[in-house]
């Protein structure tokens, strides 16, 4: 049995060191093609050591690097009555476009947030091009449906990305230098649900964030009743 346990073990290792590995090489590889100077990788794990897919993690330079403006467009779906994505990430000055692809209107608004906004987008239709020009952790909902909840994070950075699958995010980066490193979610049981720490990128680098505590649940985007408001609104 020992035996068996500890084969489990190994083979378990083996993978994970393969994955690191193979992901390690495809951040390098990222940077090359993107002719950037080096790749930071960023890894977060649960409290118990698992790998976390959808956790934000985003740098901030505090050297003074300047920084390129994004030209994409951000587009928060409403989908199923629910926000899709549940978190967007838009860097200030982005344009972001709410996008209603349900048969029904939503009326949309920003809670306690200094961006605020508050609209209705009738079935199909997009929403008027925004642009939000301060740093911001906005919580969205919808004064119809309001069950629907997601989070736009506004950031003065370029360097930001979701977790894959295997709880990774890679960042080619082009200056050398002091940069804070973050990784937030509204779930993690945290300090303004953010880890934080400071790395000096010279060349390519790794980092491994471990939560303290167990994530909260995301709450479930549905409709909890059989009513369903299908009024001209």
């Amino acid at each position: 049995m020992d035996i068996f346990l500890n084969s489990k073990t190994f083979i378990l290792a083996l993978s994970l060191l393969f994955t690191a590995l193979a992901q390690a090489s495809t951040c390098n590889k990222v940077a090359a093609e993107k002719k950037q100077l080096m790749c930071l990788q960023v890894s977060v794990h649960s409290h118990t050591d698992k790998a976390l897919s959808g956790m934000v993690v985003y740098l901030e330079p505090l050297d003074g690097q300047v920084m390129p403006k994004s030209s994409n467009t951000l587009t928060i779906a409403q989908h199923a009555q629910s926000f899709e994505p549940y978190l967007s990430i838009s860097q200030v000055n982005q344009q972001v476009n709410f996008e209603n692809q349900d048969d029904i209107t939503h009326h949309i608004y920003s809670a306690g947030s200094e961006n605020k906004f508050s609209f209705k987008i009738r079935t199909g239709k997009t929403s008027a091009n925004l642009l939000f020009e301060k740093p911001d952790e906005i919580a969205m909902g919808c004064n119809i449906h309001d069950w629907m909840s997601g989070y736009l994070l506004l950031l003065n950075t370029p360097y930001f990305a979701k977790t894959n699958a295997q709880g990774f995010a890679d960042f080619a980066v082009s200056e050398q230098g002091s940069y804070r490193v973050v990784v937030w979610h509204p779930q993690m049981q945290a300090a303004n649900n953010r880890m934080v720490l400071t790395k000096q990128l010279t060349s390519n680098d790794k980092v491994i964030f471990t939560l303290d505590k167990v994530m909260q649940a995301i709450p479930k985007q549905e409709n909890a009743d059989d009513f369903d408001f299908l009024s001209d609104y």
